[in-house]
This record gives C-alpha cells, structure tokens and sequence, in this order.
C-alpha cells in the first residue's frame, strides 16, 4: 500500500467538519457499530479518495442484529475508508475494538514499501502539524512483524505503526484490543494530543503483496480513564462469533462491492 501526502490531504479534508460521538453515557462512547447500515452494504459515513473512485470497494457490513461487523476482503485494491468523527481523547483516552482476520497477505512486513500490507488496519487522526501533515497512528494486525513493535516508513506523511497481533496465532478469531490513545499520542509525538480528534480509517490490504487478505471490524468504542480503573472495560467481541464472520466470503473479485452498488 503505497499512500502519500495527497492521499491524506483527502483524508484531512473528509474529517475536517467532524461530527460527535454517539454519547452512551459518561463510561463510553461508541465511534461505530455499523448498526446504522443495512446488511450488505458499504458502511453509512464512511468514504473514500476521488482517485479510488473507479475501484471496487472490498467492505461491505454483515452480520446480525445487534452485533454488525465490517467485513474486508482485498485482492488489491487497497482502498482505506474515512469517516469524521470528533471527540476528546483526554476525556476518552482508552479505545477498544474487535476485529477477526482470516486471511493473511504472506510476507505482509508494514516497514517497507514493497511489502507494505496488512490483514487488518485501524487508523486514528488526531490532529494536523504546521504543514498540514497529520498525526495519526495506525494500528495493525501484522503478518510478520512482532506482537508490541511500532515504527514509521521513512517517507513524508506516513503514520506510525503499532502492531497489537501478529501471524496466525489468533487467526480466525475475534480478538478484543484495548489503547491508551494519550499514551501513545505521547510516545509518538512527544505530547498530548488535543482535545478534539479528527476521525478514523480502516485499510485491509493487499495490493503489494499481490495476494489476498480478509478481515472484520467491530464495536469501535473510547473509553474515560475512570472507567478503565474501575474495571468496567471487558471483552465484549463473543456477541461477534455467532455471525459466522467470512462464511459468505467470495472466492474470485465478482464478488467485492462495485461503486454505487
């Protein structure tokens, strides 16, 4: 996946009007659920660049009621969804998701631009620089890296990279994550972050590997500091597992969502 500073041009100015966060209470707020999508569908608010507009768009929201998931299944598009979406990361300084990965793109390695893949990608944009660069930290199911490492390819704009799960160790799995955004903001950057994040974006991918890839997100939440010292933060992904996530999965590109379908 080869994305540069046009790309997140896009990205920043897709994210700039920002809407809130679904307020559930002081404890959490929920980022997405897909719950506001139809089956079958590209998810509600999400979007993606102009120059990825003639491509087909390997997501589509499937599932059940009450327990939605975004599937992914890339052949090499690499087209990363958007959506703007604000909130305050002091306030809500701990994320958590589901996401499930069936297939790996092999020899997926995000430190290079050759092999730059990943079965399954969270981004966070906090916020923009001086030039405009935004600060964004991209979390990765990574197919060879180690459980834990981070970096940045050394190229303008490129975020850095955290991997929360390596290989197949937990493949086919729902597997539940949990971030502290100022914490890593602050390992990253040097700083806290500000008080009004900008958005998210997803990107499974598998164009430089020219294989395939397959993944499912889910149950995108941020979290208060207090909630998180009282205990109340638990896996919550076992809803996902009676939606047989990846049994529809198409075997040829006939089957990935075309624009305006």
């Amino acid at each position: 996946m080869r994305v540069g500073l046009q790309a997140w041009v896009w990205l920043l100015f897709l994210l700039a009007a920002g809407t809130g966060a679904q307020e559930e209470g002081r404890d959490f707020l929920v980022l997405e659920d897909f719950s506001a999508t139809p089956l079958g569908q590209l998810p509600k608010d999400w979007t993606w660049r102009d120059r990825d507009e003639d491509k087909p768009k390997p997501y589509v929201v499937e599932g059940a009621e009450g327990r939605r998931y975004l599937a992914a299944r890339d052949t090499g598009s690499s087209v990363i969804l958007g959506k703007q979406v604000n909130w305050n990361p002091l306030a809500y300084p701990i994320l958590t998701w589901c996401w499930r990965v069936n297939v790996l793109p092999p020899g997926g390695d995000e430190r290079y631009d050759g092999t730059n893949d990943s079965a399954a990608g969270l981004y966070v944009i906090f916020s923009t620089n001086w030039l405009a660069v935004p600060r964004q930290i991209k979390y990765v199911w990574s197919t060879t890296l180690e459980e834990g490492s981070s970096g940045r390819r050394n190229k303008v704009a490129r975020p850095f990279f955290v991997v929360m799960e390596s290989g197949d160790q937990n493949l086919g799995r729902w597997t539940f994550e949990q971030v502290d955004l100022v914490e890593d903001h602050g390992r990253f950057y040097g700083k806290n972050p500000s008080d009004r994040a900008m958005g998210l974006a997803v990107l499974t991918d598998a164009n430089s590997t020219r294989s395939y890839a397959e993944a499912y997100y889910a149950g995108l939440r941020v979290w208060t500091r207090e909630a998180q010292e009282r205990g109340l933060i638990e896996n919550y992904c076992s809803c996902y597992e009676d939606g047989e996530a990846g049994k529809f999965a198409p075997t040829t590109t006939q089957g990935l969502l075309q624009p305006g379908k």
